[in-house]
């Protein structure tokens, strides 16, 4: 009679069963990162998925959609192949300091308020910073950069209240606008995304990085994505953030930043002006964008919030956008530099009062 052999234990099963599996996973990996499939994912509507692009880039968020990785500092396509450094706060710039020291401004915001293709010493918060100290001494001005690129007014909201509040800044610069009148993803708004739960969320954010998981995420993506190109200047089609809903959206953020003892200020979001860059053509685009620009201005007048006029005092220059023609909304370093300067005219004085 054959003697019996005992079957392997339930727990020699399962780890054997994880090695195969771990052992698999690396030898994908080593196999991609030798091929170097082309991963990337062209996705227009980003809202859900902001993080498909640029893995290392961003990480997703149960409520803010997507984030900055914290600690890193990358290049990428997405940033003009500049270097840029996030701190462990998941913004650009230095580390924050758990304690306030004087005077706290947080600027809230969007890539161009994060500088997209501008060195963080070029950038508008950075420059405000040193005018501020500048023009008040001895109040020991802080400005943080929590501009994040592709944020609508809902995410600022969102933002805000979920971490912003808890820095204790004494003063919030919201500029927000461009985005919450891109075309929303599937006709779904912002407010409509339904996000993952956050279990889910964590465990996506650590397979991100893996070039096996990326690989398989872009075919299923690529086969239920609508590649019809998103119209920018489409007066009628549904946006991440209606107009109602963006005047709404400011008037909380107000509100907000006020009942914590925030002084809130309204920056308007400005555009190379068709007069300056375009020898007066006619765009739908800046048709668009002006309608939200006159929601800001009733959201301040409803509020009675301080407004600062940023496309008003763009008109006077010819030379604060680099490429207008394919990009009317990034400005460049000189761009930066009256930002900064328009901003500081406003708000030194209310600063002194405080």
């Amino acid at each position: 009679m054959p003697a019996n052999h005992a079957s392997p234990s339930l727990t020699v099963r399962l780890v054997g069963a994880l090695l195969s599996v771990i052992i698999f996973l690396a030898l994908a990996e080593l196999v991609l990162a030798i091929i170097q499939p082309n991963l990337y994912h062209r996705n227009q509507f980003f809202p859900r998925n902001r993080d498909i692009d640029f893995p290392e880039v961003y990480q997703r968020d149960a409520r803010l959609m997507w984030r900055f990785r914290p600690s890193i500092t990358t290049t990428s396509r997405l940033f003009s192949d500049l270097d840029y450094t996030i701190n462990s706060s998941g913004m650009r710039g230095p580390e924050i300091t758990e304690r306030k020291t004087g005077c706290r401004i947080i600027a809230l915001g969007n890539s161009c308020t994060f500088g997209w293709g501008v060195a963080f010493e070029d950038t508008w918060t950075h420059q405000l910073e040193g005018i501020l100290n500048e023009q008040l001494p001895g109040v020991a001005v802080e400005v943080i950069n929590a501009g994040v690129p592709g944020y609508s007014s809902y995410q600022g909201k969102q933002y805000i209240e979920s971490k912003l509040l808890s820095l204790e800044p004494d003063m919030v610069l919201v500029m927000l606008g461009f985005n919450d009148h891109y075309p929303a993803g599937r006709g779904k708004t912002d407010s409509e995304q339904k996000l993952d739960n956050a279990l889910l969320i964590g465990a996506q954010n650590m397979l991100a990085r893996l070039r096996l998981y990326r690989l398989f995420r872009k075919a299923f993506l690529s086969l239920s994505s609508d590649d019809t190109p998103a119209r920018l200047d489409d007066l009628q089609g549904v946006k991440r953030v209606s107009l109602p809903e963006y005047f709404t959206n400011l008037r909380e953020i107000v509100r907000l930043c006020r009942e914590n003892g925030v002084q809130p200020v309204l920056l308007q979001p400005p555009i190379a002006s068709l007069e300056n860059y375009f020898d007066g053509a006619v765009s739908n685009f800046h048709r668009l964008h002006e309608f939200y620009q006159n929601e800001m201005d009733r959201a301040s007048q409803y509020e009675t919030a301080t407004l600062v006029d940023l496309q008003n005092t763009f008109d006077d220059y010819h030379t604060l956008f680099d490429n207008a023609t394919n990009d009317p909304i990034h400005f460049n370093k000189e761009g930066h530099r009256v930002v900064a300067r328009a901003i500081a005219e406003t708000v030194a004085p209310l600063i002194a009062t405080q």
